[in-house]
């Protein structure tokens, strides 16, 4: 099989410039996104980075201190499962871990940020292969949609689970190749790939590690509306059939974080109410103005501050993906324009109670635990954008042949456009990274404080989780965490007038901390009565284990019954279905790699036969 470089070559220098002028604008339009954050590394991020670090901190923490795997956070809200929480521990299956255990954290931040950035145009340039040979339409999808102003603001904000969107154009784009059976261009005709399926799957799994809690569900969606109307289009089962087999691989690769998530969701459901709506004249104030800082508002949009709606792509950009949606026809193109269209009306938000986020919102359970539907606009741009693409490349290739240079020349102007909007996506970046931590101690044992004790230099709106975590001190007034954590800690801070120790033994006895980490601690206790309960300082949870017996609540912290006289109790925290999560894991890599090897077999069989045939 010919690989793109060498297809590029035959067809003459002109395409393959255009190549290369489109790679390095991708990643230059990428590089200016982000450059501000590289002038100074060693600072912090604003709003809700602080939060969003420490639930990576302590990946680092608990791998390199204490030799244990991060499925506890004692530090927040009296303690919640960081596993089984969907934006916890998002580094851990992740691409970007060795630059957490490695690299200093605050590089580290910068390094995933810019990683999951390139990743993304990457997927987008590779998505819009699918539709168009044109380097100049394929840069198009990146340019309008990689790194545009919502990536911006939602970046510098510390949404990071934006950043999650980069595995969006992946999954579409493995899934397109499987249903096509197709491994190089549109009509090439040579067979698919078992791969396809698979990788599809390990991008839908990849969603789920990296904390997606919105771009996972909005994926989902995208692909399953893509698929049942290719389904139409081509009357065949097919998308429907490959959609749910890379599905199927996904649950089954990311079981491992799928089933605690599952355990945390049923005992601590998130539900938002979700009443917000955008009207016509703020969506094209929100597409075009260039007043995209993170603390502008050029059109009346509430609630919220404009991070949350702003995603600026030029009046250019938008009156692209008007003509495209106006001029493009094609039977994906076709099925694209709805996909579009919908998720178009879904970022409107509520503006009607027969609304298309209203109904979802109500009637669809996952959707229950989301608000602010404008972030649905972002996934529309990407859908649109491949419509556009899709007319741009047919129009350039019917005019190759008289003007060779053509491709290259839309190219160009294509990344002029791209660094437009990396420029105005560069706005609030550059306003992000400015907290300086204050003088951290070092030594102190572990307690709860009901407020953060340790500020950075210059305060923010929340109180910093991330210096207490450094500071081996839990917090009881805290955010980013499950509600019910939030709401109901069983911890009690050592001011509180109910506080009795970290461990203490009720009815009777004494009890001392011989070692603690933040998954178990290990008790000696003395002199316990008959009926003694070993009371641990912690919310409980699901999860906790101990050497003495089952584990309970009491007074909604850690409590186990313990024998009588003198003992040596261990609790320890295991995220509940995480090791039948993992078995289900092991069994969908060998049921791959079993039936690669049987497809293996069954090609050389052909090709064996074949040749004796000859």
């Amino acid at each position: 099989m010919l690989d793109p470089l060498r297809r590029l070559t035959r067809r003459g220098p002109w395409p393959l410039a255009a190549a290369a002028v489109a790679g390095c604008a991708l990643v230059a339009m990428v590089v200016t996104v982000v450059a501000p954050w590289f002038e100074d590394v060693t600072t912090y991020g604003f709003h809700d980075w602080d939060v969003v670090t420490s639930h990576r901190y302590l990946v680092k923490l608990s791998l390199l201190t204490y030799h244990q795997f991060p499925g506890w956070n004692p530090y927040a809200c009296g303690g919640f499962p960081a596993w089984g929480y969907v934006e916890g521990a998002p580094n851990l299956v992740s691409p970007w871990l060795p630059a957490y255990l490695w690299l200093p954290l605050p590089l580290a931040l910068r390094v995933e940020t810019l990683g999951m950035a390139l990743l993304g145009g990457a997927g987008a340039y590779v998505l819009a292969g699918r539709f168009t040979r044109s380097s100049a339409a394929r840069l198009l999808v990146a340019a309008l949609w990689a790194v545009n102003g919502r990536w911006g603001l939602q970046t510098a904000s510390g949404h990071t689970w934006h950043l999650a969107y980069a595995w969006t154009p992946w999954c579409a784009f493995f899934f397109e190749r499987a249903r096509q059976h197709v491994d190089g261009w549109p009509g090439d005709g040579r067979p698919g790939r078992l791969g396809d399926v698979a990788l599809l799957g390990l991008g839908l799994a990849m969603l789920v590690y990296s904390g997606g809690i919105y771009p996972l569900p909005h994926t989902v969606l995208l692909l399953s509306c893509y698929g049942v109307l290719c389904a139409i289009e081509e009357r065949s089962l097919r998308p429907l059939a490959t959609l749910a087999a890379g599905g199927l691989v996904g649950i089954g690769l990311a079981a491992p974080k799928l089933l605690p998530l599952l355990d945390t969701f049923s005992a601590d459901p998130r539900r938002i109410d979700s009443t917000e709506s955008l009207g016509l004249g703020a969506l094209v104030t929100l597409l075009t103005s260039r007043q995209q800082g993170f603390h502008d508002r050029p059109a009346r949009v509430s609630p919220y501050g404009w991070h949350e709606w702003g995603m600026y792509i030029s009046v250019a950009g938008v009156a692209i993906l008007a003509l495209g949606v106006l001029l493009v026809q094609g039977k994906r193109e076709r099925s694209l324009k709805v996909v579009g269209a919908l998720f178009g009306l879904l970022g409107l938000g509520a503006f009607h109670e027969a609304a298309p986020w209203t109904l979802l919102h109500r009637f669809v359970p996952v959707f229950q635990s989301q608000h602010v539907p404008s972030r649905f606009l972002y996934p529309a741009v990407l859908v649109l954008a491949l419509v556009a693409a899709s007319g741009l490349g047919r129009l350039i290739e019917r005019r190759r042949r008289r003007r060779p240079w053509l491709d290259l020349a839309a190219t160009l102007a294509v990344a002029a456009l791209g660094v437009d909007v990396a420029l105005v996506a560069q706005k609030p970046m550059r306003s992000a990274m400015w907290m300086v931590p204050s003088e951290i101690p070092a030594g102190r044992p572990f307690h709860f404080e009901h407020d953060p004790p340790f500020p950075y230099v210059r305060r923010d709106w929340a109180g910093p989780m991330l210096l207490s975590m450094m500071a081996n001190t839990g917090v009881i007034n805290c955010y980013g965490v499950p509600p019910q954590s939030r709401a109901r800690p069983g911890a009690l801070a050592v001011t509180d007038r109910r506080y009795q120790g970290e461990i203490y033994v009720e009815g009777g006895g004494q009890a001392r901390i011989v070692s603690w980490t933040p998954n178990a601690v290990d008790v000696e206790v003395t002199g316990a009565g008959q009926q003694a309960d070993l009371v641990y300082n912690m919310s409980y949870r699901s999860g906790w284990r101990s050497n003495a017996g089952p584990v309970r609540p009491r007074h909604r912290a850690v409590a186990v019954a313990v024998p009588e006289g003198d003992s040596r109790i261990r609790l320890w925290y295991v995220p509940p279905g995480m090791y039948g999560g993992a078995a289900i894991c092991a069994l969908t890599v060998l049921a791959l790699a079993g039936a690669w090897r049987r497809r293996e077999r069954a090609e050389r069989s052909r090709a064996c036969c074949g040749g004796g045939a000859q």
